[in-house]
């Protein structure tokens, strides 16, 4: 567990010498998590935005893709909206 403290030091340490706010959460083999960031608001206002993506990409992976291909000239292209 040092060797995995030592780490997540240096990530911070890196991360605050690059970045005016960052947030960490790392999951351990057995499935807990642990998160912490340098501001509490920028922390959960990270994470919610991380969820949301997470569900975003859910649902593009579940759902069926029709592209529709112009043939004219190749550049014109639509993505049929997923139906739930």
């Amino acid at each position: 567990m040092a060797s995995e403290d030592e780490a997540l030091e240096q990530a911070k340490g890196i991360l605050g010498e690059h970045f005016q706010h960052y947030a960490l959460v790392v999951q351990y083999d057995d499935g807990s998590i642990w998160g912490e960031g340098d501001n509490d608001l920028v922390t959960k206002a990270l994470h919610e935005e991380a969820l949301h993506m997470i569900k975003e990409q859910r649902e593009w992976e579940d759902c069926d893709v029709d592209i529709d291909w112009d043939d004219d000239d190749g550049d014109d292209w639509k993505v049929a909206d997923c139906e739930d």
